[in-house]
């Protein structure tokens, strides 16, 4: 099952989904569960709910839901046994979708037979279906197998016949679910990527995808797992330092460590420059291996250098000095050689007015720099583990420098324990780049994704048989995908794992043309495509707040060089609090969604919306660049619908909640009710509210409940995200409060039934929001 995802190959491991039960018949579609006897003729269910339905009609519904959906489509021209496959020593019979190619590969006959409608019309009914049957009826792969062809079918018929509404149930059958989640978790995922997956918008055949591929792990690191990792936390690659193990090449390998001048790297950082690394070949000892000279020279202009970007877990750290084995410095002289003298020539200007002359001229420049550099047995390199000191004044001053180090190195080249053993010239750019996205050590990584973001388009990811320009490889596959090049039915796949590049490393520092229009159209994870510093700080709250690092109190850092603050401002003070403090001194706007999320914040006035570190607690989220000033008496936003109420209309659903009698024999929440005049059998004009931790809501008070998001008229009961916020004073218009917390917020309709059980009620019309002017302290 699912080997249409890899057309014309197949999976590494397949998805096998057993099927023995009946073949449709082909019949009408809507009559078969009459025919077959769970449904009367009216439409009325025989067995309702569903968890009472005879196990006997169990498989109908599979067979009905799965075959009867492809022969909806494709008619009497359906063989539905190019839909069962028998495997070599296994008497058992499963599902596949190797030969579904040949139903949609002919757009004319698509056309023709219009069978885009018919797809369009049997994918609404078989979802509306599986929210009736998948829980009780229907086995969870079979579920997953007829997702698969549901969304198969849906997006040819879009991209052949125009964009179709999705019905709720088609929407979020489509969307990786926690089911496919908890199958990538179980193959040895990491919890985090697995939910970035679902989260950053990944539909069911992406998580399927990468479900198929084997995971690739270097001998030394198999028994590391994600086993202690969240849904927002990778721990995997985090480190103690007082027993890491710089590693060798080999692990029985014992050469000696190669020593850098400390002196020197320090006298070069103090007068006010970069180090690099310079190994040059010379000679042979008596074994016949290959000696290196390694010494640190100033960075100079025009000097072309290559930048180590690798994940310290990896072991090509050093916590005791700046020092390499010899054998990792020969691997690395080795691949640096070949990557600075390499034929393609990457522009370093794409967007400007200028870029063609810059194009020509670098052009030119890198053909004779690269003749050089073959005469020449020497090269320059800068990996952090030789060339940033252990002593904390002029490691300060190394960091500060290291965002212009990258962003000046000729190329950039990803060191990656687990795609050094992928072997790239075997593998498709769509897998290549999922590896990267999904598999890959160093994109869970802090201090990696500002290499990454400097790097722009030259990046290079070192695999097993060569390095290879990831940058480029999104940008190849929508060329691929706008020339038709791409097998259709990973049309969908490429188009998101290209959109999840260009959000993880092109938005975030530049707009592209081509990839502007794309995005335009494919991502929605951002509101605005805006590329101020409080655009460029929504785009890298999510990117920052995903990876992983040993210390909280380098993320202020991170933060404040990819906007390029002064980070010698940052480094002046110790500590995760104070640096993100530091931090918020130096930006004078801050996307007015972090309001909504989850985290420890500062306590004091004016700073209580101020989360205290960039990093997610209890789910991912995006936020949206409408942007919040950050002023003494809190954060100033005006964008967003808010509800403003007294205490009074607030009915605490507590421990001691409302269901206890009074004196009259009335219970507490009967008396609000009536207080409100709500009607408590239809239960309507009341909102829900849950927070994060509990609230106290002071007698006389006034509160406010800001939501993250306009749905103004919306029916209600979806919830939310929201601040809850009291009320001080209002000063010309402008609502000055104080942060309580954050939560959801939802409105409540249906009758008694629908009445929560916990949290709060609060008496307020939906429709009743307003967009208040709010300076939040």
């Amino acid at each position: 099952m699912a080997e249409h995802l890899f057309f014309p190959g197949e999976p590494p491991r397949p998805y096998l989904v057993e099927y023995n039960s009946s073949l449709y018949d082909g019949g009408d579609w809507d009559q078969f569960p009459v025919q077959t006897g769970w449904r009367l003729k009216t439409g009325v269910e025989m067995y309702w709910p569903p968890i009472l339905m005879p196990s006997k009609f169990h498989s109908e519904i599979e067979c009905w839901l799965y075959f009867g959906m492809l022969h909806y489509v494709f008619g009497d021209q359906l063989d539905q046994s190019d839909f069962l496959l028998r495997r070599e020593g296994d008497p058992r019979q499963y599902l596949t979708t190797k030969h579904l190619h040949k139903y949609v590969d002919n757009a004319k006959e698509w056309k023709r037979r219009k069978l885009g409608q018919r797809a369009f019309d049997i994918v609404k009914k078989v979802c509306a279906n599986l929210d009736a049957y998948a829980k009780f009826c229907v086995r969870k792969k079979m579920v997953v197998a007829i997702r698969l062809v549901c969304y198969v079918l849906w997006n040819v018929a879009v991209k052949r016949d125009g964009f179709q509404m999705q019905t709720r149930s088609v929407r979020e059958w489509f969307l990786a679910r926690n089911s496919e989640t908890t199958q990538l978790c179980d193959a040895g995922w990491c919890s985090l990527e697995a939910e970035k997956c679902r989260t950053t918008g990944g539909g069911l055949d992406t998580a399927m995808y990468l479900a198929q591929l084997w995971r690739l792990k270097a001998n030394w690191n198999q028994y590391k797992s994600h086993f202690g990792c969240k849904k927002t936390e990778c721990v995997a690659n985090n480190i103690d330092e007082s027993d890491y193990v710089t590693r060798h090449v080999q692990e029985n390998c014992t050469c000696s460590h190669l020593q850098v001048d400390v002196e020197q790297l320090h006298k070069i950082l103090q007068d006010g420059g970069i180090p690099l690394l310079m190994i040059t070949p010379c000679g042979e000892d008596d074994l016949g291996n290959e000696n290196f000279k390694i010494e640190i020279v100033r960075k100079r202009i025009g000097k072309q250098y290559l930048a180590i970007s690798h994940v310290w877990s990896d072991g090509l750290g050093n916590t005791e000095g700046n020092s390499l084995p010899h054998c990792q410095l020969k691997v690395l002289y080795e691949q640096a050689k070949t990557v600075l003298t390499g034929d393609e020539y990457v522009p370093r200007y794409s967007n400007s007015p200028f870029a063609p002359l810059h194009t020509s001229t670098g052009r030119l420049a890198h053909l004779l720099s690269n003749q050089v550099l073959r005469r020449d047995d020497s090269v320059l390199m800068w990996i952090d583990t030789l060339c940033i000191p252990h002593q904390p004044d002029v490691r300060s001053l190394a960091i500060q420098r290291m965002r212009e180090l990258y962003i000046d190195a000729y190329r950039t080249m990803i060191l990656d324990s687990e795609m050094r053993n992928v072997n790239a010239s075997s593998t498709t750019g769509l897998e290549l780049l999922l590896r990267v996205l999904y598999c890959s050590g160093w994109i869970r990584r802090l201090w990696t994704l500002q290499e990454g973001l400097a790097a722009k388009s030259r990046l290079y990811m070192l695999f097993s048989d060569k390095a290879v320009n990831i940058s480029t490889i999104a940008s190849e596959l929508l060329t691929k995908l706008d020339g038709g090049k791409l097998p259709i039915m990973q049309d969908s796949i490429a188009t998101y794992v290209i959109s999840v590049w260009y959000s993880f490393f092109q938005l975030t520092v530049e707009s592209t043309s081509k990839f502007e229009r794309f995005v335009n159209i494919v991502v929605y994870a951002f509101d605005d495509r805006d590329h101020s510093k409080n655009g460029l700080l929504a785009s890298n709250w999510f990117n920052v707040a995903t990876r992983t690092t040993s210390k909280a109190a380098d993320r202020p850092i991170i933060l404040a060089g990819i906007l390029n603050l002064d980070l010698k401002e940052i480094l002046s003070v110790k500590g995760s609090d104070e640096r993100m403090r530091k931090f918020y001194d130096l930006v004078d706007e801050i996307p007015g969604d972090v309001l909504f999320l989850h985290g420890p914040r500062f306590e004091e006035d004016g700073m209580r919306w101020a989360l205290k570190v960039c990093q997610f607690t209890n789910k991912l989220s995006y936020l949206s660049a409408k942007a919040g000033k950050i002023t003494p008496r809190g954060l100033h936003i005006t964008s967003y619908p808010s509800f403003l109420f007294p205490s009074s209309m607030v009915f605490d659903l507590g421990p001691d909640d409302g269901y206890f009698m009074n004196s009259d024999g009335r219970s507490a929440l009967s008396q609000w009710y009536d207080d409100h005049n709500i009607d408590v059998d239809k239960v309507k004009d009341v909102c829900h509210l849950k927070t994060e931790t509990p609230c106290i809501f002071e007698p006389n008070g006034t509160y406010g409940v800001i939501m993250a998001h306009d749905q103004t008229g919306f029916p209600g009961e979806l919830n939310k995200e929201c601040a809850v916020v009291s009320l001080r004073t209002t000063e010309d218009g402008v609502h000055y409060a104080q942060y309580i917390g954050s939560g959801t917020f939802r409105a409540i309709t249906g009758g008694r039934e629908k009445q929560p059980y916990d949290g709060y009620m609060v008496a307020v019309i939906w429709g009743d929001q307003q967009k208040l002017d709010w300076v939040v302290g």
